[in-house]
């Protein structure tokens, strides 16, 4: 029974997600692109003069295994928000949904692993990109582990998209979560400086941050070939807490 759920939930949702990123698909690129294009510019080549190393490597280097990282998550935010508020407000896929035998996990589900696909593709992109500007000294084999990262950062992005997208019914709603929520956790997380340049009293409290995690993490990862294990620890725990949520709110909206 659950290879049958498999097949007619997560699969077409899944394949449904990658069908709605491939319209458009250059122009989507374009924009997954400038961002992190635009902070390499900003802070890579502007302050590099200024910031000489950073934990014993060039600043270009310590930023851009970050912007690898950021890309991923937030295309995962946004195929979730997005997906799903298409879903609901614009294709009304809510009235489907509820006459269909999947669950509703199934359905978040078939969007984590859409929105995954489709962030790890644009990921590849970046780094490709960001790399030749800034050649890095990459742990290839400390790829699996990285990637057993930012899964779950995924899932927790695109779980708090989901939340956001069944939520909010206009448009600019998911812009202005996106300022207040979700800039905020790159900021602090250690995307442009390490943490340690925060105050000691904030230190404790950042490292608990799932874009700390992220950060820090995948950057130990890429560029040391190791991690922290509290950093995937607290990952998968913001993984497990948001898909929790994520499903029940869902739920709670099908049965409205």
């Amino acid at each position: 029974m659950k290879l049958v759920y498999f097949r007619r939930g997560i699969v077409p949702i899944a394949k449904k997600v990658l069908l709605q990123e491939a319209q458009g698909w250059v122009n989507e690129t374009v924009n997954t692109i400038a961002l992190p294009f635009t902070f390499f510019l900003a802070f890579g080549l502007g302050l590099k003069g200024y910031i000489s190393n950073v934990d014993g490597v060039s600043y270009m280097a310590f930023l851009t295994p970050g912007l690898i990282s950021m890309t991923i998550l937030l295309e995962a935010y946004r195929t979730g928000a997005w997906g799903l508020w298409l879903d609901r407000w614009h294709q009304k896929m809510l009235d489907e949904y509820r006459i269909k035998p999947i669950h509703t996990t199934d359905i978040i589900m078939g969007e984590i692993i859409g929105g995954f696909l489709v962030a790890l593709m644009k990921g590849v992109i970046v780094a490709l990109i960001l790399m030749v500007f800034s050649p890095v000294k990459i742990h290839w084999g400390a790829l699996p582990q990285y990637f057993a990262l930012v899964f779950p950062g995924c899932i927790f992005f695109t779980c708090v998209g989901s939340m956001v997208g069944t939520s909010f019914p206009k448009p600019d709603n998911i812009a202005q979560s996106q300022a207040i929520f979700i800039t905020p956790l790159l900021y602090l997380g250690g995307l442009f400086f390490p943490i340690s340049a925060l105050p000691g009293w904030l230190q404790p409290l950042v490292n608990w941050l799932p874009t700390t995690a992220a950060f820090e993490g995948g950057r130990d990862l890429l560029l040391k070939g190791f991690i922290d294990w509290h950093y995937m620890a607290v990952m998968w725990g913001c993984a497990v807490l948001s898909f929790a949520l994520a499903t029940w709110l869902f739920q709670k909206k099908l049965s409205e």
